[in-house]
């Protein structure tokens, strides 16, 4: 039954009203200014029938975009992943340079971005590199173009770390999504739906443009996760039923109504679409109230959710 729940996590949606039903809590949702967010994983505690086996992949089709919800399941697993090649990427000291200016517009960057050249190096090489072929160095908000790609960079390489680092790493890790969330509920729901439910949104770039201490905070809080992930090394268990149980519950006394708990974890439209208003709330509610879970239940939570993020 729990590794129907965990199979659960991983179905796709197609409408922004499903948006917690797809959407994945990680490391980074910086990657939403390139391609989609790193939203929320909602967890759906109704396991799925035996008998319904997801569907597999066809290869070299492109991936269907469906009208109604899950197509797929992923299989899910809570061991580390070995991570694929990386290609050689060199220093490149002409296109530092070209980008130094830039670089200086951003100082809540800066902090970030000095430890991806000591950490990622090659990665921060190509960032800059892809970010200048998308004209950033043209656009006021380049640097924020950038800041995306490189934190994408670091999540493919070694994103899957993030889910083996203490809870201390793990809990300032999703304070920045909560922080990311509850400004964003404040000045746009729609954008803020945008966000949770990892839809790429060009909007995201000016919001990040006019955020930048906030998105730089996250993002750090990303990279310190990993480094902490590559020392701690913690296996933590998959979830239990007792720690989705103890969720529901946790959102009932919070006030959700019926209808509400059951789009957040069971992914069932309601009769009446929730405005977005509502919705993007009560996305916010769901991030904090998975905060307050007590600490075993909310890490094997945070890692099974950032292990998902990584294997994206």
């Amino acid at each position: 039954m729990v590794q129907a729940k965990v199979d659960a996590m991983k179905l796709g949606s197609g409408s922004v009203r499903r948006y917690l039903k797809q959407v994945q809590l990680g490391i980074f949702a910086l990657a939403a200014l390139v391609a989609a967010a790193a939203g929320v994983v909602m967890l759906s505690p109704k396991p799925q029938a035996q008998s319904q086996p997801a569907p597999q992949a066809q290869p070299e089709q492109a991936p269907a975009q469906p009208a109604s919800p899950p197509l797929a399941v992923k299989p899910v697993t809570t061991q580390p992943i070995a991570p694929e090649a990386q290609t050689f990427v060199p220093p490149d000291p002409e296109l530092e340079s070209a980008w130094a200016d830039k670089l200086r517009e951003a100082p809540d960057y800066r902090a970030f971005f000095n430890r991806m050249r000591a950490d990622f190096p090659a990665e921060w090489t190509q960032s800059l590199r892809d970010a200048s072929a998308e004209g950033g160095l043209r656009k006021p908000e380049g640097v924020d173009l950038l800041m995306s790609l490189a934190v994408q960079a670091a999540r493919a390489k070694s994103g899957l770390l993030a889910a083996r680092a203490g809870g201390p790493a793990l809990d300032r890790l999703f304070a920045g999504q909560r922080a990311v969330a509850r400004q964003l509920a404040t000045s746009d729901s729609a954008l803020c739906l945008d966000f949770l439910n990892g839809a790429a949104a060009q909007r995201f770039t000016l919001f990040a443009a006019t955020h930048r201490a906030l998105m730089a905070g996250q993002a750090l809080a990303g990279l310190d996760a990993i480094g902490d992930g590559a020392k701690a090394r913690i296996q933590r268990e998959t979830p239990t039923q007792a720690d989705f149980d103890q969720l529901e519950k946790a959102l009932r006394e919070k006030g959700l109504p019926s209808e509400a708990i059951a789009l957040l974890l069971d992914g069932k439209q309601p009769a009446t679409p929730i405005p977005d208003d509502k919705a993007c709330n009560n996305g916010v509610v769901y991030l904090e109230t998975l905060a307050r879970l007590d600490e075993p239940a909310r890490m094997r939570l945070y890692a099974l959710a950032v292990t998902l993020m990584a294997h994206d």
